[in-house]
């Protein structure tokens, strides 16, 4: 399957589909916003482990708290949701000269057990240097189902 614009991966549509099964769901307070060089590996996108993910000095995760950090979901079909402020990653302090291609959602800070939400492949690519900020304004990451 090709990934789109705000693809939802396998481990939210099955925490979809239970919720809209009226089966209890664990919800986690905090996701996290990484940046990857290329698109997710279909078929293996559950968790990080086989991703790439971007590397410069200075770069993490953001943290988006659940509560705060999405606009509503829309009233239409399909539903749409989208982040609510802006994100900034960096400055970094190094250079690995690569392409940041994509934005991932997942649920850990770092590691490569984080389960994987949605994947946004980005408008823009940019391939930061060093002292470099990369920022996505409100509203560009959007996701439906």
């Amino acid at each position: 399957m090709a990934l789109s614009v705000g693809q939802v991966l396998e481990f939210a549509e099955k925490r979809a589909i239970t919720a809209a099964s009226g089966q209890a769901v664990a919800t986690a307070t905090t996701l996290w916003m990484g940046l990857l060089t290329a698109a997710p590996t279909a078929g293996t996108d559950l968790t990080m482990a086989s991703e790439t993910e971007y590397g410069a000095t200075g770069y993490a995760r953001q943290s988006l708290t659940v509560a705060s950090a999405w606009n509503a979901v829309t009233s239409a079909s399909p539903s749409v949701v989208s982040n609510a402020a802006s994100i900034t990653w960096g400055p970094t302090s190094s250079s690995p000269g690569t392409t940041v291609t994509w934005g991932i959602l997942c649920d850990a800070v770092s590691g490569t057990t984080a389960n994987l939400y949605i994947a946004y492949l980005l408008t823009t690519p940019r391939t930061p240097i060093s002292g470099d900020s990369v920022q996505a304004a409100a509203s560009a990451f959007t996701a439906s189902i």
